[in-house]
């Protein structure tokens, strides 16, 4: 039986064997070790504590057998002793004595109830309910070969040493000025006017003469090659393409529904709308107004807005894009007028109108979904044990045919595929299984070799390169659907930027915006962006270009996904109050503060090593990993 840590069970592996990764940031390896260990049947020694050459080797094969599963293949003994796993190893072990000499020292240990609860919290093992399933957890110990009096030492452990780190870290925050100079990056902002342009379709383009487009592919040959095709068959094995074979009684569906009804239920929805104002001053004093007795709509039309201009329809909390206006939105009750809320990018005013409130779909309605979601479930167990049937079996000699025919299972033959997935049409290989993967490793193998097993999370498979086409020229007539293609492709491409550069020239000559947009027949918008985008559709990579372009000055966007281009006007640079009391929500601050939290732990483990001394016993190390030295 291979003996293979997997997903999930390889998480709480880690996790219990190398018990704080704060632990190896700094102070996982044993070059500060000098001292020999002498005692025969360890491979270290840390203060009064010892580290067995058992506990060594249990440790060593399971980190061995972890990166495999990560790497879905073997990794052996010489790859690992090149990548220092036994150093890192050893230095995880002697870091736990080290803390666990301190816990003892102060005297922490915790309860038999609260291990239990942690066990019992841990989703690895979930079962089909959603909750702690006594099987899960006795088949993923089976796996890793641990008793469960073992695991509960284990986690025992883990649960103690986490008291101490967790003591360290504590109310570590991240200092004043760094938090300013997140706040700074995440919340400034450039207002710009703007011209959205886009590409024309190529298809609109007149025919280009047979005489041009031959120029253009004897300019260009070697691209319209045709490439390497790889003959190649592949097993494949996931758990969607087992559940429905799985069956699953009503009485476990229902209970799986009772457990996990949030999931079935449709989110409220509320009708809102958002009266917006270029200062929290102007907010607050148009809210003043309301509660003396002039009427939302008052505010509406001394600001000139239509009610299309302030309503934003039914939405989801999540569906909104300014998380601040969103909270209060949601907090609001119907009919009320809101407080003035200064949101990540307007101030607002806001009025709930209508409120559809959170349904539960009926058991009836969502048992089909259950019932597959649950045939997977179960299958992914099987998927586990076929894996290991198929890799024993093609470690044997086995071929693919053969090992598909034993495991009720299909090989599929692809007869011609290049690299980028396309068959000989030049049309995409529909459903090729891990494509990425199997790409990658069919075009690295040769006919007829050995090949390695592919895995990503849940789904594996097995392939074989059983033919080879040799890349040659096409000619014109052969390629001369692709080589219209790409020419319609470029030359919309060109138009584009050749009316571009036309219209940045005229604004930049003095023309308005208003006087470009009318001559080319364009609404003149106007935006507001961060530097990771902005509202309604400002990318990212059109943020950078807004940014690095000076107030009053022009510029344009790289197109994006849709083919549209930005020619814009930045109008204002807008500045965040810093508010020290306000939370962070870029989740920068807190990975800072882990950060700062994980070098005090380090520090201690050091010190604590270089007060206790610790000993190696280089022979006993050499022994578990094979090493040479």
């Amino acid at each position: 039986m291979l003996q293979s840590l997997r997903k999930g069970a390889a998480g709480w592996v880690a996790k219990i064997f190398f018990a704080l990764l704060v632990l190896s940031f700094a102070v996982w390896g044993i070059e500060d070790v000098f001292r020999i260990a002498r005692g025969a049947d360890n491979v270290a020694e840390i203060g009064e504590r010892s580290i067995s050459v058992e506990a060594y080797r249990t440790a060593y094969t399971n980190e061995i057998r972890r990166i495999s599963n990560q790497a879905k293949r073997v990794i052996t003994p010489e790859q690992a002793r090149m990548a220092g796993v036994g150093e890192r190893v050893l230095g995880d072990l002697i870091n736990e004595s080290a803390i666990d000499t301190k816990v003892a020292q102060l005297g922490l240990s915790v309860s038999d109830e609260e291990v239990a609860r942690e066990i019992q919290a841990d989703d690895t093992f979930f079962g089909p309910t959603g909750a702690f399933d006594r099987r899960t957890f006795n088949e993923i110990l089976r796996q890793n070969n641990l008793s469960e009096t073992q695991y509960i030492a284990l986690q025992r452990s883990f649960s103690v040493r986490k008291q101490l780190t967790d003591s360290l870290m504590a109310n570590l925050a991240a200092p004043e000025t760094f938090r300013q100079a997140i706040h700074v990056f995440n919340t400034d902002s450039r207002s710009i006017t703007y011209l959205a342009l886009k590409t024309e379709d190529p298809a609109s383009l007149a025919a280009p003469a047979t005489d041009l487009l031959r120029k253009f592919f004897d300019e260009r040959k070697g691209s319209f090659a045709a490439p390497e095709y790889r003959k190649v068959a592949v097993l494949s094995l996931d758990p969607k393409t087992l559940a429905a074979s799985k069956q699953v009684s009503d009485a476990e569906l229902k209970a799986y529904y009772d457990a996990n009804q949030p999931k079935y239920a449709s989110l409220e929805k509320r009708s809102i709308e958002q009266i917006s104002f270029p200062t929290i001053e102007e907010a607050r004093a148009a809210s003043e107004k309301i509660k003396n007795g002039a009427l939302y709509e008052q505010i509406m039309a001394e600001r000139k807005l239509k009610p299309q201009d302030i309503d934003l329809g039914d939405l989801t909390k999540d569906q909104m894009f300014d998380k601040k206006i969103a909270e209060a939105a949601f907090a609001l009750p119907q009919g009320q007028i809101s407080e003035p809320v200064q949101g990540a990018y307007s101030n607002v005013l806001l009025r709930v109108t209508g409120v559809q409130q959170q349904q539960l779909k009926s058991f009836e309605d969502v048992k089909d979904d259950i019932r597959a979601v649950m045939g997977e479930d179960a299958a992914r167990k099987e998927v586990l044990s076929i894996h290991d049937k198929i890799d024993e079996a093609r470690l044997g000699g086995a071929t693919l045919d053969e090992v598909a025919k034993t495991n009720g299972l299909a090989v599929r033959e692809i007869e011609a595929l290049d690299r980028d997935g396309r068959g000989p049409d030049g049309q995409q290989v529909a459903d090729l299984p891990l494509s990425a993967k199997l790409l990658d490793a069919a075009f690295r193998a040769d006919v007829g070799g050995q090949t390695e097993t592919l895995g990503e999370g849940d789904a594996y498979a097995w392939y074989e390169v059983r033919g080879v086409t040799p890349p040659r020229e096409r000619t014109f007539d052969e390629a001369r659907a692709a080589v219209e293609r790409r020419w319609r492709e470029e030359q919309v491409g060109v138009s584009l930027d050749q009316r571009t550069d036309a219209i940045l020239a005229e604004l930049k000559a003095g023309k308005t915006m208003d006087q470009v947009a009318q001559a080319q027949k364009l609404d003149v918008e106007q935006a507001e962006t961060t530097r990771l985008g902005g509202a309604p559709s400002i990318t990212p990579t059109q943020a950078k270009a807004i940014f690095g372009t000076v107030v009053e000055g022009f510029g344009r966007t790289p197109t994006d996904e849709k083919g549209e281009r930005l020619v814009y006007r930045v109008t204002a640079e807008n500045d965040r109050p810093f508010d020290p009391s306000k939370p962070d929500d870029s989740g920068q601050v807190e990975r800072i503060s882990q950060s700062m939290g994980n070098d005090v732990v380090s520090a201690l483990v050091k010190q604590l090593r270089t007060e206790l001394g610790a000993k190696v016993n280089p022979a006993n190390v050499a022994q578990v990993t094979g090493s040479a030295n």
